[in-house]
């Protein structure tokens, strides 16, 4: 029969199958092991994910309430100008108009 270091063919296969089985289950125990650990990973990272879309869209209605906000402040301060500015021209009628009535009782 042939021997090599010592063994005999069928005592090295069955050590050839021991290795493979015991190997393949180490293998099979990595993969559940990585699988395991990257799905929660994985779930976490989704969940991290959808949160940053919802803060992206939060920001962006944050951005167009600030926009129309900034448009009706420019638009009340249009109003403003054009109201301080007809109460300039009034206080300058009514000053005008005083001078002329003053004007009138001391030349009576």
């Amino acid at each position: 029969m042939h021997h090599i270091m010592g063994y005999s063919w069928d005592e090295i296969m069955a050590m050839v199958t021991i290795f493979a089985t015991v190997g393949g289950g180490l293998i099979w125990l990595l993969h559940l092991a990585i699988k395991s650990g990257t799905e929660r990973l994985s779930n976490k990272l989704s969940q991290l994910i959808n949160q940053v879309d919802s803060l992206n869209h939060m920001m962006s209605l944050i951005e167009s309430t600030a926009n129309r906000t900034t448009r009706r402040v420019d638009t009340l301060e249009d109003r403003f100008e054009e109201h301080e500015g007809n109460a300039k021209v009034r206080n300058q009628r009514i000053t005008a108009l005083e001078k002329e009535v003053f004007r009138y009782e001391n030349s009576k």
